[in-house]
């Protein structure tokens, strides 16, 4: 194999085979561009039947340029782009803040994208018939103006780096067409226009009672022919978004509606979660009724949003950047190949996802790409708040300040996603895993679902799947994990077993109306606990996954939600929404901080797992079948419903959460 490459902006490798050192001289080889280039030979070594051959240059090289290795036997090989993209200094000299993806005009559009190491890069226009060539700007920029009204026409790019021209999708582009052939130029004008405004809300997350919901999962037992961002929002009786604002919940999570593979937007033959991204900017066509067409997919997502905040609810996004699905044909790394993934010392990419690759959100470019998409979508599709799968892989200077901009776009958004630290070559300090480095964030609270659920895993039990727990543990828990405003505490996910699929491995053949009784006490648990409480929509009725923990391809048939359910469990249903209503009119069990915990929370002596809130509210959980009474002065005021029940001792029979507020101190 006979290969050179761009190492650095003053270093080329080459690659030549071990009888290659017969006929060259190794101290006269040339870097030839439009002139002879001198280079200093600083290293040469034999490894593999091949010789590996280090050079330097007095000059810095300009990557987007064509180079080519002059060898003394007056043979030549072409430079192809090396390691340079991974270096610190490409990394600073590249950095551009201007405008990127399409701008457009009714007179004319402006095309733009990033690529310090193209050669050529080539604006297609498939139905005009068209290919023109954009202008290097330096700082990585192309771009070109052309005149006229392009709205509504598909385009793409096609880009050489090395010798082939490949083509590739825009990355900053806001509409694609089915299974993203090509990107559309758009009138921003002509989308959906909001007419609803937000519902108010504090900002703390502690005040939060999110809903996680896939739109596939949640549409498809609803009636009509209507796509699922339209049944999303279409006003049922009991079930549906009338069924979200009747329990109380302030945040609906849609999980990943970007772009992604795993589906064909054409045809509903295949299922897919979406943490597959492809594209970040533009939405998926598998929600909607026209998926080809380049507006259909924007209006009725962004109709889904407002008829949301019509409704008093808040949406929140799921956003995956830790990872993508394809790396090879990821726009970005057909752009700038070896710059968007985190690689080891030996250039190989890291596996800390467990999906092949790591974003580098600390590349410069990689980390305004994600604060501009963030930004874009609580401006343009007005989100309020953003859940970030594997969170602790991206790097925590990135999202600090994106929550910063977003913040100053939308005062009462909130940022969360899942900590937990994974190897992935970036100093553990950096990672957004290291909670101390962003304070205001949530993080979904494992400690706190093994104790109540039971790991999902090992199928420990939990204290809702028939376990017993260490009192310390679960004080811990309650108390918000040393930190409420970061605990997301959550039961049930997408990931792994639903509830009630844990209850029926762990305790199998156990009656429907004990079964009941410990969503009741698992769910109750959640919402006495300090922190933001967490629901995955149909675990308050039962949802089943069939026993399946990882589903994310699995059909509709596993994922769905099943409001049938709700009749059959009525009573539970009426449980959750009336303990929600009961955490909202009690700001102690909202509280912001840990001072204000320890100094307002404290724990009984009795047998049954009791505390009082600032001597106001005495809550117990209590976890068997057995008979307690307890002499208590004051008012019940949830035994599994919401009650004013004014009592002087308290009966407890079952499993379940039961709030008192008192009479008396202690």
């Amino acid at each position: 194999m006979t290969a050179a490459y761009l190492e650095g902006y003053r270093e080329i490798k080459l690659l030549l085979p071990k009888s290659a050192n017969y006929d060259i001289d190794f101290d006269k080889v040339k870097l030839i561009n439009n002139e002879h280039i001198e280079l200093k030979l600083v290293d040469k070594y034999l490894q593999d039947n091949r010789w590996h051959v280090y050079y330097k240059t007095n000059c810095n090289l300009d990557p987007h340029l064509d180079y080519v290795i002059g060898l003394s036997n007056k043979s030549t090989i072409k430079v192809r782009l090396g390691r340079i993209t991974r270096t610190l200094e490409f990394d600073e000299i590249n950095y551009y803040d201007g405008p990127l993806g399409v701008e457009y005009h009714q007179e004319f559009t402006i095309f733009r994208t990033w690529s310090p190491v193209a050669k050529v890069v080539k604006l297609s226009l498939p139905y005009l018939k068209k290919n023109i060539e954009l202008t290097y700007k330096g700082k990585g920029l192309w771009e070109t103006k052309l005149e006229g009204d392009l709205e509504g026409q598909p385009y793409f790019y096609y880009v050489r780096v090395n010798e082939v021209f490949v083509k590739v999708l825009d990355p900053y582009a806001f509409a694609s067409t089915t299974n993203s052939l090509f990107n559309y130029v758009i009138d921003f004008n002509k989308t959906y226009q909001f007419q609803y405004p937000k519902p108010k809300f504090s900002g703390y997350n502690t005040d939060a009672v999110i809903c996680e919901m896939h739109l596939k999962d949640f549409s498809y037992t609803l009636e009509g022919d209507e796509s699922a961002y339209l049944k999303a929002f279409k006003e049922y009786d009991g079930v549906g978004i009338n069924y979200l604002k009747d329990m109380g919940i302030t945040h609906a999570q849609i999980m990943p509606v970007n772009t992604f593979y795993g589906v064909d937007e054409s045809f509903d033959i295949f299922y897919n979660w979406g943490y597959n991204p492809s594209e970040y900017f533009s939405i998926s066509g598998w929600f909607a009724t026209k998926p080809n067409d380049a507006y259909n997919r924007i209006n009725e997502f962004k109709m889904m949003i407002d008829n949301y905040h019509k409704k008093g609810i808040l949406v929140n996004l799921d956003v995956v950047f830790n990872h993508v699905f394809k790396q090879e044909t990821f726009s970005m790394n057909r752009l700038v190949p070896g710059y968007i993934f985190r690689t080891d010392l030996s250039g190989f990419m890291t596996n800390g996802s467990g999906c092949g690759n790591d974003i580098a959100t600390e590349h410069k470019m990689i980390s305004r790409f994600i604060v501009d998409n963030l930004v874009y979508f609580t401006k343009f599709y007005q989100i309020d708040g953003f859940r970030f799968d594997l969170m602790g892989l991206l790097d925590a200077k990135t999202l600090q300040t994106a929550y910063e901009k977003v913040k100053s776009i939308n005062p009462q958004t909130i940022f969360y996603g899942e900590g937990w630290y994974m190897k992935t070559g970036l100093d553990s300090n950096l990672l957004a895993s290291n909670r101390a480095l962003l304070p205001e964030f949530g993080y979904f609270n494992d400690f706190f679902r093994d104790c109540v659920k039971g790991n999902p895993f090992n199928l420990n039990k939990g204290l809702a799947t028939g376990g017993r727990i260490n009192k310390k543990n679960l004080m811990h828990a309650i108390m918000g994990s040393g930190n409420p405003i970061q605990s997301l505490n959550f039961i049930e996910c997408h990931d792994n077993y639903t509830i009630a699929d844990q209850i029926d491995l762990t305790l199998p053949n156990l009656p429907l109306d004990k079964k009941i009784d410990l969503l009741r006490l698992g769910i109750g648990i959640m919402f006495v606990s300090q922190g933001m409480p967490f629901i995955h929509l149909g675990m308050e009725f039962g949802r089943s996954k069939q026993g399946i923990s990882n589903s994310y391809k699995d059909s509709l048939e596993i994922n769905k939600v099943d409001w049938s359910l709700i009749s059959e469990y009525r009573d539970l249903v009426n449980s959750v929404k009336d303990i929600i209503s009961i955490r909202k009119e009690i700001p102690l069990l909202r509280l912001h901080t840990k001072e204000e915990v320890e100094s307002l929370i404290r724990f009984g002596n009795e047998e049954i797992f009791n505390y009082t809130l600032n001597n106001e509210y005495r809550i117990f959980i209590k976890d068997d079948y057995s008979f307690d009474e307890i002499y208590l002065k004051g008012t019940l005021i949830f035994d599994g419903l919401k009650k004013e029940e004014e009592i002087e001792n308290l009966v407890l029979t079952k499993p379940g959460v039961y709030i008192v507020k008192t009479k008396e101190a202690f």
